[in-house]
């Protein structure tokens, strides 16, 4: 072998990556066939999904596209074999007996039961670390150490003992592992990755950066803006702000670098942008798609509800790159011309409306999310067939039948194992204290309660997908919220909202990093530009949480002044704040303007009206004075 290794392992290691890429294509089938032909019962559907998701991560080089690495030891090829034939084993276990274990031994397991409830939760863990690291394993440990010893814990951590065994069954049953986060996985979310992979193999995705790029074009800060609608764009299909950098930020990073923009602001730009199309609708990351199966709220209120925040967000991250363009002097750059309507380009644009417009009216006409995803993805292959710049040869379908499941691991087995901690929140009354704990600061301050959440909905979430995080807190936090009077929909928001923005968050911060590979620039310099380009992004969920107003579902013709007010006063709001921090408005500004521009800022945001005029007015008189200075400055910058 060229490679030093034995040719035995390499054929192992070659039958295993061929078995990895058949569970694949098995998980993406199945998630199809039920959806069309009918679902099995719940604790069928998601054992399938799932031991077809643990052979795929065990059989594939970190369940993940090839990274580059060596061959694998001998070692490894012989421990993945062996968790491939335990995750067969305990999943045909389970699927064969589930029946029995609701009807007769829940709370008596007998000890084949057990057997199989230790197995399997080990594999969980083993293929969780694998895909997304040690940072998830440590918090299910932690959970675990929690059930067995939470007894022993002072105050409101204490909970009743609880024997092995019943960790066990904590740990393997519908309150774990096939709980709650892997069902929304298994119904919901597999089914728009594979919408996402019929995109991206078919090339319609290019078509963000090039529509990016063209409306971006000749505009001072064109390569940042086009870094921010590209990825809002790319990232809403993702569902992955780290992947989302990978794929986007090849192109991003670089242009904004040669344009002027130091690569930490770059990468900090690109890993902020890559959060923000979590939030962005239609599909959000298929957030929208768990709220709804969560709140029983339909999508389309959920759709309606984001399109203000999404918006405001963007605005922030567009007007702060903006303003760093200006302070760096940076200039148009007319090299960056994506070219023209080609009709390679107008093919991608059908790819996209014909399968974005199947996705809209069939949720719209109320057709299941799964079905309706589902569908766009089948329309989006069809309608790339009909042109040759995107049609499909037997190589694109053989890679988007294996892409189609294996985008899917990462999300699936990660919120496989976050329904152990889910269990033990919610079975040892955890949950149920921190919520008593949030709502009894909350009786005396609201604000106070908020801050607590969205701490708890940070930390908990970091190092963890946005699916999973969201599904983790919203249990812990979620309730308390809805306590001290914020609406349901709202604390599902505030808390989705902050789980999405943990990515960017150190220590783990996991888009950061790699937008840090790209931007070759120290993780922590990125991670401080990113949280200050984010820093309305933070402050957002707690406005709307005393402007309720700013949600369209709820606007009505008498209120509809009120919402343009608000919406204008938090316009003005979040450029006095990107100014303030950013030191530049049309020209430099000096430390009492920026105080001033804070100050205005939060004023414009509070619940007062006599001071959000107040800090209006003062906003409104910086930005025209120093628009004003901007003009008279022309003539010697000419000289």
């Amino acid at each position: 072998m060229a490679d030093g290794s034995p040719p035995r392992l390499g054929m192992a290691e070659a039958a295993l990556t061929r078995l990895g890429e058949a569970a694949c294509v098995g998980l993406a089938g199945f998630i199809a066939f039920t959806t069309v032909f009918g679902k099995l019962p719940a604790e069928a559907q998601y054992g399938t999904a799932l031991t077809l998701g643990l052979v795929a991560v065990f059989c594939l080089r970190k369940g993940l596209p090839p990274s580059g690495e060596g061959r694998r030891s001998g070692l490894d090829l012989v421990l993945s074999v062996l968790m491939i034939v335990a995750a067969v084993g305990t999943g045909a276990y389970y699927l064969t007996n589930y029946h029995d274990i609701a009807a007769f031994r829940e709370g008596i397991p007998n000890t084949h039961d057990l057997i199989c409830y230790a197995v399997g939760t080990a594999i969980v863990v083993e293929a969780a670390r694998r895909v997304e690291g040690m940072a998830l394993v440590l918090v299910v440990a932690a959970a675990l150490v929690y059930l067995l010893f939470g007894h022993l814990m002072p105050g409101v951590l204490q909970h009743r003992p609880m024997p092995l065994e019943g960790v066990l069954e904590v740990a393997y049953s519908y309150q774990g592992i096939f709980g709650v986060a892997l069902g929304a996985v298994v119904d919901v979310v597999l089914a728009f990755v594979i919408l996402g992979a019929a995109i991206r193999v078919s090339g319609a995705g290019d078509f963000f950066n090039f529509i990016a790029a063209r409306l971006t074009r000749g505009m001072r800060s064109g390569p940042a803006q086009g870094a921010i609608v590209a990825s809002t764009l790319f990232g809403s299909i993702n569902g992955s702000p780290p992947a989302n950098v990978s794929s986007t930020g090849i192109l991003t990073i670089p242009l904004m670098k040669r344009a002027g923009y130091r690569p930490a602001f770059a990468g900090g730009v690109e890993a902020t942008s890559s959060c923000v199309g979590q939030i962005m609708p239609p599909i959000m990351g298929v957030g929208a798609f768990i709220m709804s199966e969560l709140t029983g709220v339909p999508y389309a209120t959920i759709m309606l509800i984001a399109i203000v925040p999404a918006a405001l967000f963007i605005f922030s991250l567009s007007v702060a790159v903006a303003l760093e363009a200006g302070r760096l002097g940076i200039s148009p750059d007319g090299a960056a011309d994506p070219g023209g309507w080609t009709g390679q380009r107008r093919a991608q644009s059908m790819v996209l409306l014909f399968a974005f417009t199947t996705l809209l009216v069939m949720l719209f006409s109320g057709y299941s999310p799964t079905y309706a995803g589902l569908s766009a993805a089948a329309v989006a292959l069809g309608t790339a067939m009909v042109a040759r710049s995107t049609r499909l040869g037997l190589r694109d379908v053989a890679r988007f039948v294996v892409e189609a499941g294996r985008d899917g691991l990462p999300v699936l087995i990660a919120c496989a194992a976050i329904g152990i901690v889910i269990g033990a929140v919610t079975s040892t009354g955890l949950g149920v204290k921190l919520n008593q704990l949030i709502v009894s600061v909350g009786s005396g301050d609201l604000f106070m309660a908020l801050i607590l959440a969205a701490i708890c909905s940070i930390v908990l979430g970091m190092g963890l997908p946005t699916a999973a995080s969201y599904l983790m807190v919203v249990f812990v936090a979620g309730p308390s919220l809805v306590s001290l009077g914020v609406s349901l929909l709202q604390s599902h928001f505030f808390v989705f909202y902050y789980a999405v923005l943990s990515a960017i968050t150190p220590p783990v911060a996991l888009a950061v990093f790699a937008a840090a590979a790209i931007a070759k620039a120290p993780p922590l310099v990125i991670a401080k530009e990113a949280l200050r380009l984010c820093a309305v992004g933070f402050a957002l969920p707690i406005v709307w949480i005393y402007h309720p107003e700013i949600f369209l579902d709820s606007v009505s013709w008498e209120g509809l002044p009120l919402t343009i007010a608000t919406l204008a006063a938090l316009l003005l709001a979040i450029v006095a704040f990107n100014a303030a921090h950013i030191g530049y408005l049309f020209v430099p500004l000096d430390p009492l303007r920026r105080l001033a521009l804070a100050a205005g800022a939060v004023g414009a945001v509070t619940v007062d009206w006599r001071v959000q005029a107040v800090a209006v007015a003062i906003i409104v008189v910086i930005v025209a004075e120093r628009r004003m200075a901007s003009v008279r400055a022309r003539p010697a910058v000419a000289d």
